[in-house]
């Protein structure tokens, strides 16, 4: 940096020019670093300069000259000097206020200042100090002194500055941790508090914290007793604690404090920190809500249930008590969804789980309300889906348990309203109790789930009692899934034919497909075991696709051997048709064995079809679009209502087979037997009959005009190889056929 000089001032560094440009004298001829020590000369005297620069020009420092204060304080805020030595007796201002003025500059308000004065007198010196001086010489200066005097001086400033440094850095790092720091004595108070322990306790200014008293008005009363006994203990008390304060702006804020007790003149010192966790509080309240509270109805998951069930158990072990467990599953809910929306789905849940937790709080069964701290509560759960579980601690009798499950169903069975629409609910319920149904967490609620599952099979809308043989049930279960899922797509399955006749000609005019099951070791496996273990656990849908390609892929096979093309009906699940998917994927698999949708017949049952008219009538167009004929299976058993009937987009009515096994002994079934025929011909719809196994029944039928049997009178289902061979061989049939 170039400086411009101003008469009176000197740069003394070798080789250095005056202000008029002429030499100066030898004393300055040395090669100094450029970091070497600068110090600033402020004195009038030139007489008394050129003594200080003699003494220091061979001892490593670079001397800057100036015979006034005001120039000296420019100096400092142009050259920023390592050290001043500072004259008390100056032309402009004396020593004092020219020491004062420049602790109010940016550079000079810890610069080393070193007073020099002919004067020796105690005020003098005391003036120095109290102007903010570091040192105080007096005159004449010792040359061999001064320069140990100043490197005394710069190497104090130096650890003051990487103290100040270092306390800069601690601050920084306080103010980012959200730490402060105190000491306390008991019989003194705080000795230590900085600005940050303030801030970090959210204390405005003007508020003082002298006290334990000062701090302990702004802690939470119930934390108050911890904070007191943690810095007035004589002994122990070093564990770390938490309580709560009350900033000034009336927030509640979490404070952690670790502090130790030293040994001190009064007896012992408590030197510790305060940390604002509050963040880190909130932060860890919502990862516990999001690990262990289900989001939509703001009950305990499945993870909390099972911890918090342990508890219980043991406490009841504890007291030779019992306890409950329902699991409660909602009848059909995925028709919700499917119908209005996972949005109105889950604000039915939230209000669904309301009413279970209502039905809970109005039993007036005892236990606290907090379930973190709670054994003997009754707990409500939503364990996933449309399942939710509820824990009855001391409880022991099964009517009991039977009463709490009957009034819950009766409550959920009045109506809800969710976004201006009006839902019914039913729901199936299992229930297990311990001890005897199960002695830890996972067996109770699995046995409660296991009897579920039973009500389920018995129709839904029911309770049901876990018994041990539902665990025997379950496990051939699971083994059949198990082998079901290997066999699907094996040579395990395969597909039999039944062949439909016109009653009138006796002319074969279509079949229908039935699946079959071959186990290795098991043998042969009835449809009627292993179809609704299929739908249960969700195979039905690649067992159904496998079906319907292995069907299509025959025909195509038969009409390339030149067979009679005759029109295949197979049956669908209800899992099939509610999936969204289903018309793509019958018209892939059409596409892909190149066959007509015209060869295709899709069954389903009345009750499948009456559980959302709406929806089923949009999929059964998009499935007649295609081509294919629709028929309804076992039609009577269910609703057989003329409304849907004159609704949906149906080509074929099959009465079910009960129907026709007693047409000569009783009446009734000949009645519903010609009035279905006369309805399903009066709505141009075909009439199927299935389960023809006598001749009077086939002629019960012609005469009423029937359009079309099967049964065993004509053939039983025969598989692929055999159905071709035994179409070729008959091609039109008026008598039984061989069974």
């Amino acid at each position: 940096m170039k400086l411009a000089l101003s008469p009176g001032m000197k740069v003394l560094k070798p080789p250095a020019v005056t202000p008029t440009g002429t030499k100066l004298a030898s004393r300055t001829k040395l090669m100094l670093e450029p970091d070497s020590p600068l110090v600033l000369i402020i004195d009038d005297d030139p007489v008394d300069r050129v003594l200080v620069t003699e003494s220091l020009a061979d001892k490593g420092f670079r001397l800057v000259e100036a015979d006034t204060a005001t120039q000296g304080l420019q100096l400092i805020d142009e050259l920023r000097p390592d050290l001043v030595l500072l004259d008390i007796m100056l032309p402009d201002i004396d020593g004092f206020a020219a020491c004062s003025r420049l602790r109010l500059t940016p550079h000079g308000r810890h610069l080393p200042v070193l007073m020099m004065t002919g004067l020796d007198d105690v005020n003098s010196m005391r003036r120095a100090f109290h102007a903010g001086a570091t040192d105080f010489v007096t005159k004449p200066l010792d040359p061999a002194l001064l320069e140990f005097r100043l490197r005394y001086l710069l190497r104090a400033t130096a650890i003051a500055d990487e103290l100040r440094h270092s306390e800069a850095l601690l601050a920084s790092a306080q103010r980012i941790a959200q730490l402060g720091h105190f000491a306390y004595v008991p019989r003194r108070g705080f000795s230590a508090w900085n600005t940050q322990t303030h801030a970090v306790l959210g204390l405005a200014p003007e508020v003082w914290i002298t006290t334990l008293e000062d701090l302990l008005q702004h802690v939470a009363p119930a934390d108050r007793p911890r904070v007191c006994d943690a810095l007035t203990a004589c002994e122990g008390g070093d564990e770390p604690i938490e309580f709560s304060i009350t900033d000034s702006s009336g927030a509640t804020r979490t404070i952690l404090q670790h502090a130790v007790r030293e040994r001190h003149e009064d007896g012992h010192r408590v030197i510790g920190t305060f940390q604002n966790i509050t963040e880190r509080r909130l932060a860890e309240q919502k990862i516990h809500r999001l690990a262990y509270y289900d989001l939509v109805t703001g009950l305990p998951n499945r993870l909390l249930l099972e911890r918090l069930l342990a508890d219980m158990l043991a406490e009841a072990d504890r007291a030779g008590e019992g306890v409950a467990a329902l699991s409660i599953d909602l009848d059909h809910f995925q028709r919700v969804n499917d119908s209005v929306g996972h949005d109105i789905g889950n604000g039915l849940l939230a209000a669904i789980g309301q009413r279970l937790a209502g039905c809970v709080r109005a039993s007036g069964r005892r236990g606290p309300s907090d379930l973190d701290g709670a054994n003997r509560v009754d707990l409500v759960a939503r364990c996933g889906g449309d399942e939710f579980c509820i824990v009855l601690p001391g409880i022991s009798r099964a009517a009991d348990v039977e009463q709490v499950a009957q009034r819950m169903r009766e409550s959920l069975q009045q109506p809800f309203n969710v976004a201006g629409q009006e839902f019914f609910v039913t729901t199936s319920i299992g229930m297990a109790m311990h001890p005897g149904d199960g002695q830890d967490a996972e067996t109770l609620l699995r046995h409660a789930e296991l009897a579920l599952a039973q009500a389920k099979r018995k129709g839904r809308d029911r309770c049901e009692f876990y018994d041990a043989q539902l665990n025997t049930r379950a496990r051939a279960r699971l083994s059949m899934e198990t082998n079901l899922r290997q066999a699907i797509g094996s040579e395990q399955l395969s597909l039999h034919y039944q062949p439909k006749f016109s009653v009138a000609t006796g002319e074969v005019v279509g079949m229908e497909a039935l699946v079959r099951w071959q186990h290795p070791t098991l043998g042969r496996i009835a449809p009627a075991e292993f179809i609704p273990v299929a739908e249960e656990s969700g195979l039905i849908l690649p067992l159904g696709e496998w079906i319907l390609t292995e069907a299509c892929r025959q025909l195509a096979e038969w009409r390339q051997r030149g067979c009679r093309q005759l029109r295949c009906a197979v049956n669908l699940s209800p899992a099939q048709f509610r999936d969204r998917k289903l018309p793509a994927l019958i018209a892939r698999i059409l596409q892909q064995a190149h066959l007509g949708a015209e060869m295709l017949e899709l069954e389903l049952t009345e009750s499948l079809l009456m559980e959302d008219v709406g929806a089923a009538q949009l999929t059964l167009r998009k499935l007649r679009d295609l081509g294919m004929t629709l028929a309804v299976d076992d039609f009577g058993t269910g609703y057989s209502s003329l409304n849907y009937l004159k609704r949906l987009p149906l080509d074929v009515l099959k009465i079910d087979q009960s129907f026709i096994r007693e047409l000569r002994q009783d009446s009734d079934d000949a009645a519903i037997v010609e009035a279905v025929i006369a309805m399903a011909h009066s709505l141009r719809l075909g009439v199927v009959a299935e389960g023809v196994e006598l001749d009077h029944q086939l002629e019960f039928l012609r005469a009423l005009g029937c359009d079309v049997a099967q049964g065993y009178l004509f053939s039983k289902p025969l598989p692929a190889a055999r159905f071709a061979d035994w179409i070729a061989g008959r091609p039109a049939l008026a008598t039984a056929a061989d069974g």
